[in-house]
């Protein structure tokens, strides 16, 4: 009987082993580089657009579990040629910092198409990208609410918001933490002194399909939030690319898988690159959470 056994062991591990396909040697090339667009507006003020290069998951910097950011400067693209134009005119960004190009000039009205034409004159990379603002909402309500619990406190905001039903709408909420500033880092926001403004991880996406006889009534817990902070809570129309672009961005765990995951996987309205070019015009509310 126990020579039955093993017999019968041998045969299964036999019939494993020969299932098993012999390895295959692959030889995969990288992704070649492209430029990756992000942009940021300050209402009646500024158009912020931020330049980065592309790699791919097979090179060394996404082998680590986290990113240097000496070695992310390696990323940012310098001196590179960036242009605005829209209503008939044409706006030359300049260079803030490595990789931060700014126009003091730009007229950001409403459901404005603007074009952003980007060179890089060191690589002769060409990128561009057109996009238009929708017109600016606003919420019906919104107010947080703080639950101060023996062990710890529950912060969350609630908000009302009505859509309009003969107009396909896409929404985007974040939500900003007041910090400390540290000087090192340069902050576009405009709700707290510049420097000290923390967007926080959570934000909400919404569409026509979020409403019921077109109102929304949502409540959204803020982690990592106290109630002695401030906030200010955003709201923006977004077009249906930038909607999706977002819905991608948020499957992400962090912030290594989005650097290390291939930007083909993110839709994109840059041609020849990466990432998204918006302008969006968002209406906010600050709240000191001291007083509720």
């Amino acid at each position: 009987m126990k020579k039955i056994i093993l017999l019968h062991i041998a045969l299964i591990t036999f019939l494993i082993n020969g299932c098993i396909p012999q390895g295959i040697d692959i030889d995969v090339k990288p992704a070649e580089p492209g430029i990756v667009v992000a942009s940021k507006i300050i209402p009646h003020s500024f158009m912020f657009v931020t330049l980065t290069k592309s790699f791919s998951p097979l090179e060394p910097i996404a082998t680590q579990d986290t990113v240097a950011s000496g070695i992310l400067d390696n990323y940012l693209v310098s001196n590179a040629f960036v242009t605005v134009s829209y209503s008939g005119q044409t706006d030359t960004l300049n260079m803030l910092l490595p990789g931060i190009y700014v126009s003091t000039n730009t007229l950001l009205t409403n459901y404005n198409t603007y074009t952003l034409n980007v060179t890089e004159p060191s690589t002769g990379i060409q990128v561009s990208a057109v996009t238009t603002m929708p017109g600016q909402v606003n919420f019906d309500t919104v107010y947080p609410v703080v639950i101060k619990n023996p062990d710890d406190t529950v912060i969350s905001v609630k908000y009302v918001l009505k859509d309009n039903p003969n107009e396909e709408n896409y929404y985007v909420v974040n939500y900003i933490l007041k910090q400390a500033s540290s000087g090192a880092n340069l902050d576009i926001s405009s709700f707290f002194n510049r420097g000290s403004n923390k967007k926080l991880a959570e934000f909400d996406l919404l569409n026509d399909a979020s409403f019921t006889n077109n109102i929304l009534t949502k409540e959204s817990i803020l982690k990592n939030v106290h109630s002695t902070d401030s906030i200010a809570v955003e709201i923006a129309n977004i077009t249906k690319g930038y909607y999706e672009f977002l819905t991608a961005f948020k499957s992400t765990e962090s912030i290594v898988s989005i650097l290390t995951s291939e930007p083909v996987h993110f839709p994109t309205n840059v041609q020849n690159g990466y990432g998204y070019f918006n302008a969006y015009y968002p209406s906010s509310k600050v709240f000191h959470l001291g007083q509720y």
